[in-house]
C-alpha cells in the first residue's frame, strides 16, 4: 500500500477521520452476516450510524449490498464517492 499513497495525504486523511470520531458506548448486537467473523463490521457500521462500508469480501459482506442505512461497496466505488 505504501507504493500507492503519500505520507502527507495518508496523515491528512487520518486527522480528517479523528475529527468526527465519537466515543460509542453501546455496541447492537448484529448476527446477520455468513461468516461470524464479519459481525462486528455489521455492528460498527450499525452503532455509527456509517453511511458507507468499504469490504473486498465479495462472498459474504459485498454480498449484502446494505445493512440498515449503510451501503457496503468495495474501494472503486468509495473512491469515486469520496471524488478522488
Amino acid at each position: 500500500m505504501r507504493k500507492y499513497s503519500v505520507p502527507a495525504h495518508v496523515g491528512r486523511f487520518i486527522n480528517d477521520l479523528r475529527e468526527p470520531a465519537g466515543v460509542i458506548v453501546r455496541l447492537p448486537h448484529v448476527d446477520r452476516s455468513r461468516d461470524p467473523g464479519d459481525n462486528f463490521l455489521l455492528t460498527v457500521a450499525a452503532a455509527s450510524n456509517a453511511d458507507y462500508l468499504v469490504s473486498g469480501d465479495k462472498r459474504d459482506v459485498l454480498a449484502m449490498e446494505s445493512h440498515g442505512r449503510t451501503h457496503i461497496v468495495t474501494t472503486r466505488p468509495m473512491l469515486s464517492i469520496l471524488d478522488l
